[in-house]
């Protein structure tokens, strides 16, 4: 009788922490990255940049958890810095900030728990969805300008028709992964790489073809042509129609970030201690 009810007792105390639930508050710095027309790799250094959030954090249990966050950064491209010879032909440049909101599940290989004071560390998986705003800017002397107002590859002229103004308010599919580690009673660590796959081709205003310079300037104006077409070629009309960008590639960003957690449960049932004294 003694062992049946030793072995209700264990039963009972797993089912309880494995349904132990806590919330985490969290800031988190890292840098930002893109890859698209301009940059081929989400880890081209040189195209890296500074980038913060704050999140919230509910864990469902020991393996389960999902996080509500707000990133920003910055995302760049500059063909003359690339080793291609078609970017460094083509001569464009672009920056835009990124502002994200995401929701995101997280699966712990290992059991963990920030406020579960037998957790150690575990490496972990995430995925979720992502609302970003984004406004890609060209550089001209020291000043910037606005790309997507210019329609730099015809948007919103009639000879275009097909081609109409991207929208700078997109929505992305984050996955990645990384490590946690809990640092003590009420504070943890995080490190995340994680991709955001889009559904836009245009976070460095660059997609399909040049578009005829003599349309763009009737309907768009000078700064469109100026902005559009900055090769050697560019006071002539021979890069009509040709290869601007790679239409059948969406862009692609990245944030990598190191977040510091502060667990707000300060009870956490993680241990039998109360049936130890039933049983002796």
């Amino acid at each position: 009788m003694k062992k049946l009810f030793l072995l209700a007792a264990v039963l009972a105390c797993t089912l309880q922490v494995s349904r132990a639930q806590s919330s985490e508050l969290g800031i988190a710095l890292g840098i930002s990255s893109y890859k698209g027309d301009i940059s081929h790799s989400l880890f081209q250094t040189r195209f890296w940049h500074f980038a913060a959030g704050v999140h919230f954090r509910r864990s469902f249990n020991n393996r389960w958890s999902y996080r509500l966050g707000g990133y920003y950064g910055t995302v760049s491209g500059d063909d003359s810095r690339t080793s291609d010879p078609f970017n460094q032909f083509r001569n464009l440049n672009f920056k835009s900030s990124l502002l994200e909101g995401h929701m995101v599940f997280e699966f712990n290989f290992f059991e963990f728990q920030t406020a579960n004071r037998r957790s150690t560390w575990t490496p972990y998986l995430m995925g979720g969805v992502s609302v970003f705003r984004f406004n890609p800017k060209g550089q001209l002397g020291d000043d910037w300008f606005e790309l997507q107002p210019l329609g730099t590859e015809g948007q919103g002229t009639a000879a275009y028709p097909d081609r109409t103004r991207y929208r700078r308010l997109q929505i992305a599919i984050p996955f990645g992964g990384g490590f946690k580690f809990r640092l003590g009673e009420r504070f943890g660590l995080n490190i995340e790489v994680g991709a955001r796959r889009t559904y836009t081709d245009y976070l460095d205003d660059i997609s399909t073809t040049y578009p005829d310079k003599a349309v763009l300037l009737a309907e768009n104006g000078p700064m469109a042509v100026l902005f559009s077409d900055r090769t050697p070629d560019m006071n002539t009309d021979l890069n009509t129609d040709r290869q601007r960008g790679d239409a059948a590639h969406k862009d692609w960003y990245m944030f990598a970030m190191v977040q510091l957690n502060f667990t707000l449960s300060r009870k956490y049932n993680d241990n039998c201690e109360p049936f130890e004294g039933k049983l002796r």
